[in-house]
């Protein structure tokens, strides 16, 4: 059961004022970073295939001979859209919560505050393809349902960040603010693609990368079998300090370029671990401090 009931019930105890801050982030009448006409530029990011080429700025193209687009400010209602990933190696854990349970928790508090001001939201479990999703909704009756359907979730197969929003960006019909959760542990240009993409079709995003301690440190000691989740390979290896070292720095730096892609398209990241406190977590994350 992945959810956490203590989590939901820390959440109604949210006080007044953070309460405010949280719905102010994404839900109606929030300013934010868009594509527009007519409206105050705030800053611009690097052209990437399939912008709309009518946004490029051909001045800063003469000065830097590098191809950036424009972004706007906007105000306008939107719909969250919550995507969380269930592919099997979110099915793991050694220092906590299962991944997937903590991935699910923190979604079903984004969902909890959009039910609270009574704005729309959609929850999506995707892997290699987008898997169950609901139609956005407002009120209890669509928490409810998020929460049955992250509960009966099952955890399989490999994932593939850019298939998956090629597919969701299709549906998505009016202003989106995005929020997907995973542990992001798949090839970067996937994951590239994936951002820019998600950085496309909402007018605002969150990338929470969630990671079980025990992948970062890799606690075990001497020989240890490594099984790959998404995959059939097994390999046997002996956990020296060179080891340790050389896998430690490069996950490092996979998450920084997790992070420079993200910088670089406009959305926000967040890295969490799944033994972190789940409230304290999400109101870092949401900056209601």
């Amino acid at each position: 059961m992945p959810i956490d009931p203590t989590f939901l019930d820390q959440l109604k105890q949210l006080n007044f004022l953070a309460s405010k801050k949280v719905s102010s982030l994404y839900m109606g009448g929030r300013k934010s970073v868009m594509m527009g006409r007519g409206i105050e530029i705030v800053d611009h990011r690097e052209y990437y295939p399939g912008d709309d080429f009518r946004a490029i700025d051909w001045k800063l193209y003469g000065r830097t001979e590098k191809l950036y687009i424009r972004r706007f400010e906007e105000e306008k209602k939107q719909i969250l859209h919550l995507l969380v990933d269930s592919s099997a190696s979110m099915d793991f854990s050694v220092d906590g919560m299962r991944k997937f349970d903590y991935a699910g928790s923190l979604a079903a508090g984004f969902a909890f505050v959009a039910m609270r001001n009574y704005e729309k939201f959609t929850t999506t479990l995707y892997r290699e393809g987008i898997g169950r999703l609901m139609q956005p909704k407002k009120g209890k009756r669509n928490f409810f349902r998020a929460i049955e359907m992250l509960n009966r979730a099952d955890q399989s197969g490999e994932t593939n960040l850019k298939r998956c929003i090629e597919q969701y960006s299709s549906m998505i019909k009016s202003k989106a603010f995005m929020i997907v959760i995973s542990d992001f542990l798949e090839p970067m240009q996937s994951l590239r693609d994936g951002i820019y993409r998600i950085a496309k079709s909402s007018k605002d995003a969150k990338i929470v990368q969630v990671l079980d301690p025990a992948e970062i440190n890799l606690k075990w000691r001497d020989d240890v079998e490594f099984e790959d989740m998404e995959g059939t390979e097994t390999i046997k290896t002996f956990l020296s300090p060179g080891f340790r070292r050389d896998y430690r720095k490069r996950l490092e730096e996979h998450i920084l370029q997790l992070h420079s892609i993200c910088d670089d398209a406009g959305v926000d990241f967040h890295s969490v671990r799944s033994n972190e406190p789940l409230f304290d977590a999400f109101v870092r994350i949401i900056g209601a401090t």
